[in-house]
Formats: C-alpha cells, sequence, structure tokens
C-alpha cells in the first residue's frame, strides 16, 4: 500500500505511542476543509437556538449539549458561543464523510490495528478559538472502554487544519506513557476528573512533548497514550479532527451500524471523490 506505514514509523509507535506525518494535506484542500468545518460550527451554533434544541447539560461547570445527533461541548468559558468540541460529526457534511475513505489516513493505520480491513469507530472535531481553554491530561482508552471490548485494537489520528504551535495551544504527548496501560485518574476532581489522567501521580518523571507541525499534518496515537493541550494565546484559531478506526466487522460508537472504509475502485464506482467540493 503506498501509505502504509514504514518500520520507523511503527517502531517509533511502539515505543512512543504515537508519529507524526507533516503536511498530508496541502493548502487548496486544507482551504476546503476549513469552510466545511466552519459550515459545521455555523449550522451546530443555529441549532443551539432553535426552540426544540436540546437542554444543556452542566457537568462540574462545563457545559454540554446534544444538537443534530452529535454530543456538543461548548466553550469551558461560560459567556463563550463557540463550540469547543462536537463528536460525531461527519454525518453533518457529506463531504468530510468521505475523509474516512482517504488512503493517506487508513492505510497507515492496517498495520497498528493488525487488520487489512478497517471500520471508523469514531470521529470528532475540535476548535480552540482565541482564547480557548487548555485540555488536561488524559487516555482516550478509559473513554471508550466503557462501550468497545475491542478497545486495544483501536487507533486514532489527529490533523491540524492550522499550523499548531505552542501558543495557539497545540496537542501535547507523553512518550512511552501507553506501555503502562491505564493509568490512575483524579478521584476528588468532580465527575470529569475521573477521565483525567493524574499525571504526577502515575508518572512523576514524565516529560511531555509538544507537536508543533504545520496545517495538514497528521499524528497517528495509541488510545492509552497520555495528551492534553494548552490555551490559545493567538488572535486565529487552532482548528483539527481525529478519526479512530478500528477492524472491519464493529458498529460505530455515538452512530448506528457499522462505517467500513471503501477501498479506491468502492469510490471510483461510485463516482465519489474523497476531498469536499
Amino acid at each position: 500500500m503506498k501509505h502504509a506505514a514504514t518500520e520507523e514509523e511503527l517502531a517509533r509507535y511502539r515505543r512512543d505511542g504515537y508519529f507524526v506525518r507533516e503536511r498530508v494535506f496541502g493548502p487548496s484542500e486544507l482551504a476546503r476543509l476549513r469552510a466545511s468545518v466552519e459550515a459545521v460550527h455555523a449550522r451546530v451554533s443555529e441549532a443551539a437556538t432553535a426552540e426544540d434544541a436540546g437542554e444543556i447539560e452542566r457537568i462540574d461547570g462545563k457545559r454540554y449539549q446534544e444538537l443534530l445527533g452529535s454530543l456538543v461541548k461548548w466553550e469551558w468559558h461560560s459567556p463563550s458561543a463557540d463550540v469547543r468540541s462536537m463528536e460525531p460529526f461527519l454525518h453533518l457534511d457529506a463531504g468530510l464523510e468521505r475523509l474516512v475513505d482517504d488512503p493517506r489516513l487508513w492505510q497507515p493505520v492496517t498495520a497498528l490495528t493488525g487488520s487489512e480491513r478497517l471500520a471508523l469507530f469514531t470521529d470528532k472535531l475540535n476548535f480552540k478559538r482565541p482564547g480557548g481553554a487548555e485540555f488536561p491530561w488524559h487516555q482516550d482508552s478509559p473513554y471508550f472502554a466503557f462501550d468497545c471490548p475491542h478497545v486495544d485494537r483501536l487507533v486514532s489520528l489527529q490533523v491540524y487544519l492550522d499550523d499548531a504551535t505552542l501558543e495557539n495551544g497545540c496537542l501535547w504527548m507523553v512518550p512511552g506513557s501507553h506501555t503502562h496501560g491505564r493509568l490512575p485518574c483524579f478521584e476528588d476532581q468532580g465527575t470529569l476528573g475521573r477521565l483525567y489522567t493524574d499525571l504526577e501521580r502515575a508518572l512523576p518523571n514524565a516529560s511531555p512533548v509538544p507537536i508543533e507541525a504545520p496545517a495538514g499534518s497528521v499524528i497517528f496515537f495509541n488510545g492509552d497514550v497520555v495528551h492534553g493541550s494548552r490555551s490559545n494565546r493567538t488572535d486565529a484559531s487552532r482548528r483539527a479532527f481525529v478519526l479512530t478506526y478500528q477492524p472491519a466487522g464493529f458498529a460505530q460508537f455515538r452512530r448506528p451500524g457499522a462505517r467500513p472504509v471503501r477501498a479506491a475502485d468502492e469510490l471510483t464506482s461510485a463516482g465519489e471523490s474523497i476531498l469536499p467540493e
């Protein structure tokens, strides 16, 4: 496969729990992707003002809302009307939904899951607007494990839609943290604290690494690797989306049925292209 993971990438994944490919998507592709995710943001924001909008749920002071089949997390600063994240989101845009089939995204994952045939497990869209808050240290596996008995065969990737820097809240990783399995979480910080890794207690000698990379770069990572992000101290947005793949034959996380990855010949016969027009 043209885009399969290299031996060097596989070795780094085993050692660190992640690897990065820079500039996978080019400028014209990124322009279309940004326009599409901003359209999704606008659609969700409009739905939030409708009379039949779902009730806002507050957990530890944070705002959550079910809108258009997605769990929306609003920016943690209460006055903000910005979406912080939403899961899932691909079903809201047919062009974005076809990203699941992009071989640049799924082919490197086959060796990591141990399966030549893949399906989508979940998808998530992240916005870090100017002033957007940090996201605490966490592992994804404890969150997924409630609904996924094969959680150890999930692989996630994050696509940067903007240049990611220290100043705008790039992702940070704790290399090698995945080798310790599920790590202790906070037990005295409310409901959400049970999903956040107590890094000082679990790995007191950890050395987190910032993943600064240009727009269009992709980070492939293990569900047990500890990661988080800092606040956005710039006047521009830092946007990204996450796809989590699984071996074929399993249902999605928050959507009905299975969403198998379609190979290039299947897309061609259906007259479809990958990226949104």
